[in-house]
């Protein structure tokens, strides 16, 4: 164990003996990643609008009540408003080719539509809520609003249905309080309450985050895990190999099952600390994205329970090892340079693939998925982030994939020694 401990440190010293080295490994990925995850929305909306501005909402017919819920409240005013009227509606409508270019740009409409030409949009609520407790059961509210946006485009989906939850939704809702009258009191007294709720509040955006972050995170923490794995195992075994250090290695006194394991424990520990720093990073990238862009792979909030940090924390370390137990042996399966590292990138591929599957599946894994090594890992933090894992998905992925790890470790290194 001595001798494992001695290799072990000499490795890490190797590595921390040049700066830039070091913080190549540690920083540069998880910035580049964060730095892409915050950039993507950005150029998503200028792809789509022509501007890096807030997401333009053109309001026809305001209301009052509309206008000052916008003043009022912090997430309505993610987006940008333009107010018009219906008269200048319909204008802006006559040139059909012109608006259906405007729509194409990620232009949402908004149109409060009361049903009578006579009435405005807060005089027809009114008139509902004064029916209702004229205990009148016929009363029926003619009040409408429409949202128009381009439905061939995602992106304008994606900012319609946010505008729609975000803005809209809180909005009906809170219309019985300011319009209801004396239909908003029966059976209720008022009451005083704190205006801010840290623990909900927290709660609410967490929601939203978790639920994007299970798309995002887990592929961008699998690929940047191999991506440190692959580097290492080439630098510490295939480029050692090829320049024949490793054999001088070998014909020193200590033997060859504590070289490897030192190295193969300096990886391990190399790459689930990186890997800590990126979770880190990306949840500081989620925590200072206040825009909360219907765009944004990590929207604001995003943060886990212990029991499911502890999780993931344990979850690293035993994917880092199977990783490094896959690159070891195709190191040693070949001999060329040049194929080694050619097919040290194709499992890349394949976590690429799966981190594209994982952002537009619409479903849960299934319970096969658990059985699946490396996926089991990527299924598991994604369950963890909608807090929907389980002590045995845990357990079944941790066991499955240590007991792999060493199987192709055991299989690798005899094959070795027999050569």
């Amino acid at each position: 164990m001595q001798k494992v401990i001695t290799v072990f440190k000499w490795e890490i010293r190797k590595l921390f003996s040049s700066w830039r080295r070091t913080v190549t490994l540690f920083l540069v990925p998880a910035v580049l990643l964060m730095a892409a995850l915050n950039v993507f929305p950005l150029l998503v909306n200028y792809m789509s609008t022509g501007s890096l501005n807030k997401k333009p909402v053109t309001v026809v017919d305001a209301p009052e009540s509309f206008k000052s819920y916008v003043e009022n409240t912090v997430d309505a005013r993610v987006f940008n408003y333009e107010y018009i009227t219906f008269d200048e509606f319909q204008k802006m409508n006559e040139d059909k080719a012109a608006f259906k270019k405007q729509l194409r740009k990620g232009m949402l409409i908004c149109l409060f539509h009361s049903g009578d030409p006579d009435k405005d949009f807060d005089e027809e609520i009114r008139s509902y809520y004064d029916e209702i407790y004229a205990e009148n059961e016929n009363a029926v509210s003619h009040a409408v609003i429409y949202v128009g946006y381009d439905y061939n485009s995602l992106t304008s989906a994606a900012k319609a249905e946010q505008f729609k939850q975000t803005v809209l939704e809180n909005y009906q809702h809170g219309l019985i309080d300011t319009l209801g009258g004396d239909y908003a009191l029966v059976g209720s007294t008022f009451f005083d309450t704190d205006t801010f709720n840290p623990v909900t509040k927290l709660e609410d955006f967490r929601t939203i985050a978790n639920t994007a972050a299970a798309r995002v995170v887990p592929g961008v923490l699998m690929i940047m895990m191999y991506y440190c794995v692959y580097s290492l195992v080439s630098d510490m075994f295939a480029s050692e190999r090829d320049r024949g250090f490793m054999a001088k290695l070998l014909m020193t006194p200590v033997k060859p099952r504590h070289i490897y394991a030192g190295k193969i424990l300096a990886i391990n520990l190399i790459v689930s600390c990186a890997s800590y720093v990126t979770m880190l990073l990306l949840f500081f990238s989620s925590w200072i994205n206040r825009s909360n862009d219907a765009m944004s792979l990590l929207p604001f909030g995003m943060m886990l329970t212990p029991t499911e940090l502890v999780n993931i924390i344990i979850v690293v370390p035993i994917s880092v090892l199977l990783m490094t137990a896959v690159c070891i042996s195709i190191v040693f399966s070949l001999d060329r340079m040049q194929d080694i590292t050619v097919n040290l990138q194709l499992p890349l591929i394949l976590f690429l693939g799966d981190f594209f599957l994982q952002m537009f599946r619409g479903t849960r894994p299934v319970t096969m998925e658990y059985f699946v090594p490396l996926h089991n890992t990527m299924q598991l933090v994604s369950e963890t982030f909608m807090a929907q894992d389980k002590t045995w998905h845990v357990i079944v992925v941790c066991l499955l994939n240590l007991v792999l790890a060493f199987i192709v470790f055991a299989v690798t290194f005899r094959k070795e020694e027999l050569k």
